[in-house]
């Protein structure tokens, strides 16, 4: 069993963070393993391969997906893929996919030739992304969907809409939320009759734009009644954006990120842990990439929001990997695998 081990910062360090946070922009309050009320712990040999390319419509690449389990032998998946003939971000398609385990998946729709709910492919550009999948159960329409789509009505502007339906195949007519796209997979979490949204925003210091994680609130009627604001940045110089967030509730107060961390002049990820507790988000000093993607060939990848529980404290974390690094994504020859693995979170 693989254990993230607590790091205590040498006084250096301390002033030197300390030092590029307060030039470079105003730091949230930003904490290591030894402030977290939890240990966090990847455990070995349990990492197993869910998904790959097989179909032509994933021909170029997989990339950002949900997986919820809905009965005890009823999970269900939707992800996003693209051909070959990819030339926008929605030019693609969002397949769904079914499993009695969790690990082996059947890619179909029932009555359809292929698993394709949305997208038309190149050179429609009316594809999903970005989508998040959650269910409230107090909605006859307990699925929801929250996306980033264009608008055909609106010149194809970019927009962030929200569907529902009472299966998570058969969806209503799409329904803006804002009109504004915001660029990576949302994490949604029910939580007081509201709906916490996790999302990626931009925020610009000095000319120079930086990727933050932001925290809004709707209603269930989808009225937001508290937009975007920024909860948590990057305090490190060498990864200074926070590409997404992955967002799993683990109690009423505690929230757990995964988020991907991204040097995008040097086309570099990290995979760490952050977590927000009474509405305060810190960032721990923990990097699990190694433990997530060792022995293969990644070069991007992003976690998925939603931890699944699989026993007391322990959980399946969904996740990618893909060869081609973020600069090269529209290039051919992506070797893309869905994988999943058994992570324990433990309480101090």
């Amino acid at each position: 069993m693989k254990k993230i081990s607590k790091t205590v910062l040498s006084c250096l360090a301390v002033v030197m963070l300390f030092n590029y946070c307060t030039s470079v922009r105003t730091p949230l309050k930003t904490y290591n393993d030894a402030g977290a009320p939890f240990d966090l712990e990847v455990l070995s040999g349990t990492r197993e391969v869910v998904l790959r390319q097989e179909k032509p419509w994933e021909e170029q690449t997989l990339a950002y997906y949900k997986v919820l389990k809905t009965g005890k032998h009823n999970w269900q998946m939707w992800y996003s893929s693209w051909d070959n003939r990819r030339n926008d971000d929605y030019s693609g398609y969002l397949p769904y996919a079914y499993s009695a385990n969790g690990k082996d998946w059947t890619k179909a729709v029932p009555g359809n030739k292929n698993n394709i709910l949305f997208g038309s492919g190149f050179p429609k550009k009316d594809g999903i992304v970005e989508q998040d999948v959650f269910i409230d159960g107090h909605s006859p329409l307990k699925y929801k969907m929250l996306f980033t789509a264009r608008d055909p009505a609106d010149g194809g502007k970019q927009k962030t809409f929200y569907m529902e339906s009472a299966d998570g195949i058969k969806w209503t007519d799409r329904r803006v939320l804002w009109n504004k796209k915001f660029d990576s997979q949302f994490s949604v979490l029910v939580k007081d009759s509201l709906y916490h949204i996790y999302l990626r925003m931009w925020e610009v210091v000095n000319h120079i734009r930086y990727r933050v994680i932001g925290h809004a609130i709707a209603d269930r009627n989808w009225r937001v009644i508290k937009e975007p604001e920024v909860i948590l940045r990057s305090p490190y110089p060498d990864f200074p954006h926070i590409y997404n967030n992955a967002t799993s509730g683990i109690n009423d107060s505690l929230q757990v990120f995964l988020p991907t961390f991204f040097n995008e002049k040097e086309d570099r990820v990290r995979v760490r842990v952050a977590y927000s507790i009474k509405g305060q988000a810190h960032l721990m000093d923990a990097d699990i990439t190694d433990d997530l993607y060792h022995g293969e060939d990644v070069k991007w990848g992003c976690v998925n929001p939603g931890l699944i529980p699989a026993g007391k404290n322990r959980y399946w974390l969904y996740y990618y990997g893909v060869n081609k690094s973020h600069n090269r994504f529209m290039e051919k020859g992506h070797v893309a695998k869905y994988y999943r693995v058994l992570v324990a979170v433990k309480f101090r």
